[in-house]
């Protein structure tokens, strides 16, 4: 069902969409508890990038349980308020997410909580920002969902808006001076069954910069806050997990300082990934040569995953640590019925060295961890294991002083890969 609403300042839109329903039936004797589905939940308070990824910011308080069939799971998260050049600023956000055994089948439920914003220099303001989304699959085999936004105070340009707008109300954000800049979307809503995955998704405001105008901000800036998505995968032996990638920044204030480099995720129900580069930079920071990330998943006659990460020469500062090459690689693998996780680390350095500490070479034993003068604390080979799955990060560095576009407590990770299987 469709509506069309000639409101505020011309250019209102609303779509209703009733929850879908699976022409699948079950066994009238099933029971909550035997109901087969998988789960992939997340939620985030914020997430805002241009064209170019010159700007990115977010997603922020992510929270997420994805590639599991377990109920009973909770993930939280928090973030303090950020403020984002040339777009303004994003209050505390907190996020929820959790896979549920209810009476009548399971669920899969994600929340979003922004404290308040102020947007592209007050054109759009407002108090607590909140989205829910759930998703439902009962004994009989039918999938059901809900969404949900509410917005507090909410002002653009300068006009109240009600504290629950219609859902997918879509507002010119027509500047009386600059001319339509673009669109705000209130309570986006989508429900959709495809392929046997059922997905509800919220996002209570979006802003999508259309037009240039507004200082330092390019054509296609996209911002959104309070997003939450539930989705219900179909049901297998095991899930896999993991991912991979070169290099990344992450700021104190949220912003990514540099986004993940040949980055590739593990593919839940099996198969295989690639991404590569040519070279990375952080200016001031590091250069690094080509890279290459690979990931395949198998879930017959074992479920495995596999990432390795493939760096070829590293120099961070002027010298202060250097790499000829860098492999990041890791493995989890277990039987489709279940049992003990195997998890290997076959990573390597070639040619390591760091200035100052004569005794630093490329046999440097796992989660080794100095100070080095004039860049911070340095952890070599990190590893993180847990009963199902292994992190490793080759290099990993957070910043005790500025350096290059690096603010003080910026870190930095090197050759990175995780590996895991799930139930």
């Amino acid at each position: 069902m469709k509506r069309i609403l000639v409101a505020l300042m011309g250019a209102l839109t609303l779509v209703a969409a009733g929850p879908l329903t699976s022409a699948q039936a079950t066994d009238s004797s099933v029971t909550p508890a035997q109901v087969q589905t998988g789960f992939s939940v997340s939620a985030y308070g914020s997430y805002i990038v241009n064209a170019d990824k010159s700007l990115v910011s977010g997603p922020t308080a992510l929270s997420v349980i994805s590639c599991t069939s377990a109920t009973g799971k909770t993930s939280t998260n928090n973030v303090a308020a950020v403020n984002v050049p040339a777009v303004g600023t994003v209050g505390i956000a907190a996020t929820s997410v959790k896979t549920l055994l209810t009476t009548t089948g399971k669920r899969a439920e994600a929340s979003s909580t922004v404290a308040g914003a102020n947007l592209l220099g007050g054109r759009i303001t407002a108090g607590a920002i909140t989205s829910t989304s759930s998703a439902d699959k009962s004994t009989t085999g039918g999938f059901s969902g809900a969404n949900q936004t509410t917005i507090a105070n909410l002002k653009v340009l300068g006009l109240p808006i009600g504290v629950s707008p219609a859902p997918n109300t879509i507002i010119d954000l027509k500047d009386p001076l600059l001319g339509s800049l673009g669109t705000i979307t209130l309570n986006g809503q989508e429900k959709r069954l495809v392929n046997g995955t059922y997905q509800v998704s919220t996002t209570a405001v979006r802003v999508q910069i259309l037009k240039s105008g507004l200082p330092g901000l390019k054509i296609g800036t996209d911002i959104r806050l309070g997003v939450s998505t539930a989705r219900l995968t179909p049901p297998q032996a095991g899930y896999l997990t993991g991912s991979g990638f070169s290099t990344k920044a992450s700021l104190l204030n949220g912003l990514v300082g540099s986004g993940a480099t040949a980055y590739a995720p593990v593919k839940c129900a099996g198969g295989t990934s690639t991404a590569n580069v040519a070279g990375a930079t952080i200016p001031g920071v590091l250069t690094a040569g080509a890279a290459t990330t690979n990931t395949t998943g198998t879930l017959t006659p074992t479920l495995k995953a596999s990432v390795t990460n493939t760096l070829a020469g590293l120099n961070v500062t002027g010298g202060l640590v250097t790499v000829d090459a860098i492999k990041a690689e890791t493995s989890a693998s277990r039987a489709p019925s279940g049992g003990t996780v195997t998890l290997t680390d076959t990573s390597t350095f070639t040619n390591l060295k760091i200035k100052g500490f004569a005794a630093i070479n490329a046999s440097v034993a796992p989660n080794t961890v100095v100070q080095v003068p004039g860049l911070g604390q340095v952890t070599l080979h990190k590893v993180v294991k847990t009963s199902s799955s292994i992190t490793v990060t080759m290099i990993e560095i957070v910043l005790n002083q500025a350096v290059g576009s690096l603010p003080t407590g910026s870190k930095i990770q090197i050759g990175y890969s995780r590996s895991g299987v799930r139930d």
